[in-house]
């Protein structure tokens, strides 16, 4: 329990005392409560926002004698810490700031801290495991953890990571991975918590569905680069082919872990397509063919940032004591019902998406990414 925690028991304990020496109403003495979040490419975008929906969702009061109060909110929430993941200290603080300077909007009991995080670092990666199983104290545990961080990355061709995958690879799916699993192994990421990956339909093949393969080496060649390559060993990558094989991938292995810790919710979640969150400025794409992909992206519909973090904190936040009603096992791949904005939908109902459901691809794309893991 923290200072704050211990201060605010002492002080219902007095009170309480209080009340009974001159036979007042007693107060019920509920257990305190401290959630914690995290967050990766919290810096701008869509990790900005969640993180300011994050902030301000939880402010419950000890309940009293006259207030009817349920078993899931007798709770005293004595504080809410959401970690910011990101590359550049100097932009996370901004975010810090321009939270902050909004703290009016927010209950008073939210904090923010920044965590230095590379996602395409393994040691990187590794040093945000150690500091948040250390922030977090005991007894508590990691309630909702948001794997933002990635998108198309600056890489143009198919470039390797240390660890013998490529940038897009490493950034969006390897690098949370060993997150998750490091939070898993120091018990923060138990019962109760909730993981939710950033997913896109992009995962399910644009125009043309993805034929996903039956064998573990196609997983594989995916993560290392070696799929783009021809029979002369010509390098074919694109970013769009890397993105959607990963995006997809992500779906796979969210369903595996979901099945493999059934204690712990999973979901891979699409924002849709969002406005402002400069997916098409990271510098993989030549200026030409970047803006030909914008002016796609507009006739197809967009909606704003608001929106595409609402569907996160949706899912990262069911029976938290957030929003209701997500209604999603755990486990899927929740995307755009039609297109890439609108009503959502699990992506296995749709023709695209059905894939998805089948246990035995996604424990191929389970053991390739765990491959990679101790690299």
């Amino acid at each position: 329990m923290t200072l704050t925690g211990y201060i605010w028991t002492l002080l219902l304990l007095l009170y309480s005392h209080l009340l009974k020496s001159i036979g007042a109403t007693e107060i019920v003495m509920l257990p305190t409560k401290h959630y914690y979040y995290a967050v990766t490419g919290a810096n701008a975008g869509l990790g900005l926002e969640s993180v300011r929906q994050l902030a301000s969702l939880h402010d419950a009061p000890p309940c009293n004698r006259d207030t009817s109060c349920s078993d899931e909110d007798a709770t005293a929430i004595i504080g809410v810490t959401i970690f910011l993941l990101c590359r550049n200290p100097v932009s996370a603080q901004q975010a810090i700031d321009s939270l902050t300077a909004s703290k009016n909007e927010y209950p008073t009991n939210v904090s923010f801290t920044y965590v230095p995080f590379d996602s395409s670092d393994r040691s990187s990666v590794k040093t945000a495991i150690e500091t948040l199983s250390q922030s977090i104290t005991d007894r508590h545990i990691m309630n909702g953890l948001l794997l933002n961080a990635g998108g198309f990355t600056s890489d143009r061709n198919g470039t390797l990571t240390k660890s013998g995958t490529t940038i897009i690879a490493e950034t969006n799916l390897i690098g949370h991975a060993v997150l998750v699993d490091g939070l898993i192994q120091s018990k923060k990421l138990q019962q109760g918590s909730r993981v939710i990956f950033s997913g896109s339909e992009a995962g399910m093949g644009e125009p043309f569905a993805i034929k996903w393969g039956n064998d573990l080496d196609y997983y594989i060649n995916i993560l290392t680069g070696k799929a783009y390559k021809t029979k002369k060993n010509k390098n074919k990558y694109t970013p769009q082919d890397g993105y959607g094989h990963i995006k997809g991938m992500i779906a796979f292995y969210t369903a595996a872990m979901a099945r493999r810790h059934g204690d712990i919710y999973f979901a891979a979640v699409s924002p849709g397509s969002t406005k402002d969150t400069y997916l098409m400025d990271q510098g993989s794409f030549p200026n030409a063919l970047k803006y030909v992909f914008k002016g796609f992206i507009c006739l197809s519909g967009q909606h704003g940032v608001d929106v595409g973090a609402g569907r996160y904190i949706d899912a990262l936040v069911d029976n938290n004591g957030g929003r209701d009603g997500w209604g999603y096992e755990s486990g899927t791949f929740v995307c755009s019902k039609k297109g890439y904005i609108g009503e959502v939908c699990d992506a296995t109902e749709l023709k695209k998406g059905k894939p998805f459901g089948e246990q035995p691809k996604q424990d191929l794309v389970y053991e390739a990414v765990q491959s990679f893991m101790l690299r």
